[in-house]
Order: structure tokens, then sequence, then C-alpha cells
């Protein structure tokens, strides 16, 4: 016979108890990481989000929800740091367009060369 108030829980039970505070329902990650449920679920499916299933049901541990929050703010700052493509005007030099003499593309290569001989010979 135990001694234990009924409503004491016993002390096995109590490491269980705490364990289970510490994880997430899809639902409740879902909230915490401003996705839908279907993405939580997608994540734990592909392993990018670690997580348990239990009684059929995937639950995340707080750390692995840390965890996937700090790499994706990683993320989320390399991304903000890029400049759009309009503002980059990357392909200017490499077509020859962005500065050049303005030439027709369709009178082909060497109305080009022309225009461009012409804006050198006067600088």
């Amino acid at each position: 016979m135990s001694s234990a108030n009924p409503g004491d829980v016993p002390k096995d039970e109590m490491g269980n108890m705490e364990s289970q505070r510490n994880l997430y329902s899809v639902a409740d990650a879902a909230k915490q990481l401003e996705r839908s449920t279907e993405q939580v679920r997608r994540y734990l499916r592909e392993g990018r989000l670690k997580g348990r299933r239990m009684g059929g049901q995937w639950f995340i541990d707080r750390d692995a929800l840390e965890t996937f929050q700090q790499a994706a703010q990683v993320r989320n700052d390399f991304i903000s740091k890029l400049r759009p493509a309009y503002e980059l005007r990357a392909l200017d030099n490499v077509i020859g367009i962005g500065e050049g003499p303005g030439s027709n593309i369709s009178e082909g290569k060497s109305a080009y060369r022309r225009a461009s001989s012409s804006l050198t010979s006067r600088r």
C-alpha cells in the first residue's frame, strides 16, 4: 500500500510530464513559426524539423523548434541582404547595352561596333 496522497503524482510519471511540457503539437509549432500546420508537417516529413510521432501525431521538442527558428532567422537575414535584380543591372556590362551607344540590335553586331567606335573617337 502506498502512503502517498491521492493528488500526488508518482516520481517516474513526474519526469514524463515534464518532458511533455517541452513538446509542441504541430498546431503550436505552426503558431510559433508563423507557418501553416501543413508546412510544419512538411518540414517534419522532410527531416528539416526534428520531431517524433506519438499516437499517430507529430510532436516537436522545444529545443528542436528553437534550433529550427534560429536557422530560419539566419536564412532570412541572408536573403534580406540581397538586392533586387532590377537594382543590380548585372547584365548591362555583359551585354554592353547599359552604357552603350544605343544602336539598334536588329541591325546587327557591325552596327553596334560602328556606334561604339564613333563614341570612343569622340572621347
